[in-house]
């Protein structure tokens, strides 16, 4: 079911639907991959940067979105999704 929501709205996983709620450029495209369930070794190969350095933006990511976990991270990211299309 992700994976058909993910290719049915593709063009609306951009990084700059994110920054409208603080998010750095680079925070909104750890947070895309997030929702894609890519893990922070997955992300760190793929954005060129360490785990941890994916970590820590994790961590400023749930402060931002106000979640606690990675799962509701990526619950948000579909939810602004969605919400960018109406």
């Amino acid at each position: 079911m992700i994976f058909s929501f993910w290719k049915e709205n593709q063009t609306a996983f951009r990084p700059g639907i994110f920054e409208s709620l603080g998010l750095s450029r680079r925070e909104a495209e750890v947070l895309i991959w997030i929702a894609q369930g890519k893990t922070n070794a997955e992300i760190g190969t793929i954005l060129d940067m360490s785990p941890r350095t994916v970590q820590k933006h994790l961590e400023h990511i749930y402060q931002k979105l106000g979640v606690e976990t990675r799962t509701s991270a990526a619950a948000t990211t579909y939810e602004i999704v969605l919400a960018s299309r109406l």
